[in-house]
Formats: structure tokens, sequence, C-alpha cells
């Protein structure tokens, strides 16, 4: 059977429609800053229908989304703007007019991907990290991937850093304080750090000890988090995908050292086998299995 799989993000949206033998057509389409989620919607829909076209048709369809999947709308999903004002199944259903449709929290879509056939496949206990412009985790037990009782399993971006009353400065969330965006704006608002986006700061590593310092805070409290889910399911590996693994060592370094520092047990730590299109992977795994990975 021929499926179609979406992957919505904050600044884009990917697809690809695929044949059983894993060929076929994929497209990326850049959402504009302020974008309605309805426009993006209809641009996604134009562009699913000549891929579909092009390879004969799909009999399923499988979506990964930010936010927290609910039946009838997507809760928890800021990037675009009116995303959780969508009924979002309903306008999937009435669009291509499928019988299966399986739709997925991003993270833990990507998650499914990397259970199936990438860097936590054969792991029976295992943690899936997305650190990019959102922050969240999927715990992988016995091959399937935790829903949650409301589907927001993982969310440890809502974790909340520094005090939680009391102080002079409101609670910040993790990843309000060690996302991509929140690291942008923290050093855009620091006249130390010469740089003014999570990928400049990483530039000045080397050359800008305020940079350094702000780096490390957000590893640092990337870490505390981690070995806190860490200590819960006793993962046997974690798989770390997103934007900001293109730190490379100065991510996985200090974030390694200070898991097994902490864990009577520490985890194995590897980058994620599919990169930007895990999410996109799992969506359409997802297609052709709407009923397994996932409990």
């Amino acid at each position: 059977m021929n499926v179609l799989g979406i992957d919505f993000g904050g600044t884009k949206v990917a697809l690809r429609a695929e044949r059983p033998d894993g060929t076929g057509e994929s497209a990326r389409l850049r959402i504009g800053a302020g974008e309605q989620a309805s426009a993006v919607l209809e641009r996604t829909f134009a562009e699913a229908r000549r891929l579909v076209e092009a390879v004969g048709g799909a009999g399923a369809v499988g979506v990964s989304t930010p936010g927290v999947v609910h039946e009838d709308r997507v809760d928890l999903a800021p990037n675009v703007v009116g995303w959780s004002d969508l009924a979002l199944g309903a306008r999937l259903r009435d669009e291509f007019g499928v019988t299966t449709l399986r739709i997925e929290n991003d993270v833990k879509a990507a998650a499914v991907a990397e259970a199936r056939s990438g860097a936590l496949r054969g792991v029976g206990t295992g943690l899936y990290v997305n650190l990019g412009t959102g922050i969240a985790i999927a715990a992988v037990l016995d091959g399937t991937v935790l829903h949650g009782a409301h589907g927001a399993a993982g969310e440890i971006g809502y974790g909340i850093v520094g005090p939680m009353s009391g102080g002079a400065t409101p609670a910040a969330t993790l990843e309000e304080h060690a996302g991509g965006s929140g690291l942008g704006r923290r050093a855009a608002a620091d006249p130390g750090v010469p740089a003014a986006d999570a990928r400049s700061v990483v530039e000045a590593l080397s050359s800008s000890p305020a940079a350094a310092r702000l780096w490390q805070e957000a590893v640092d409290e990337i870490a505390r988090h981690l070995i806190t889910a860490a200590l819960t399911i006793d993962p046997e590996r974690i798989a770390v995908g997103g934007g900001m693994t293109a730190a490379g060592d100065a991510l996985f370094a200090p974030l390694s050292a200070r898991l097994r520092d902490a864990l009577p047990y520490p985890p194995g730590i590897a980058t994620s086998a599919f990169g930007a299109d895990a999410s996109l992977r799992g969506a359409l795994i997802l297609a052709r299995d709407p009923e397994g990975e996932l409990r």
C-alpha cells in the first residue's frame, strides 16, 4: 500500500508519498513568520495532492505535529499561529478521504522511527531526546513509545528552571531557558554575548567567555532534566536528535559527562539515525502500522 507522511514543524512542513518498496516523492515547504495555520494547511494539501498523484495514490496517511494530540485538536503548539484552533483530524480526513489516518506528536513519531530501525532499534528501554527549538523526550519501552494518559508523556520542556515561587524573577521553563529559541533570546539580551541566536552562541564558544557561560548553563539544565528522566526509566541508551546536535562535541561531551557522573547506571548516548527526517519517517511508519508502536 502506498502511504503519505506529513511532518508539520514550527518553520517547515516535510512531506513524502511512498510506495511499498520505499521509493517515492518528497517535498519541503517553509512556514512564513506569522503565517496562519489555515494557510499552512492549504499549501500542504496542494503539495500533498501533487506527491500522491506522482506515486499513484495513497491508502493511508501518517502525520506528525508539535503539541499534544487529541482526537479533535492539538494542544500546546504555539509556533504556528492558530494551530491549536484547527480541527486538524477532521480537516485531514476531509482532504484525503482515507480510512487510515494517524496523527502523533512529532517527538513521539521520531522515537517510533528510532525504535523501529534507528538508534534505538533492539533496545528494550530507551529514551529519545529532541533538543531544538523545542525540548521533549519520548520513552521507548519494549519497542513501543510511551504515550501517557493525555498524550503528554515526555513534555519536559515545560519543566521549571529556578525557584518556583518567592524569587524576584518568575520561573522559566526548560524550553525557554535552554531550547534553541530561548537560548537565542537570552543571548540577544546579554550585552556580553556576541550572538543573536543559538547557532551563533555555539560559534562563539571558543572566543567569548560569556557565550561559553550561557551554553554551559543551557547544557547543565538539559542534563538535570535528563538525569531525572533516566532515573525514572533506567534506559539502556539515549538517542539525541534536533537542531542543537549540530553543536557536536560542544553538546555531547559535557552532556555525557554530567549523566555519567550522576547516574548509577549511565546509558550509552547516540545521535539520531534519521536526523531532521526522524519525525517524517515515524509518520510513514505509523501510516503503515496504525495500531502499533505507541501505548
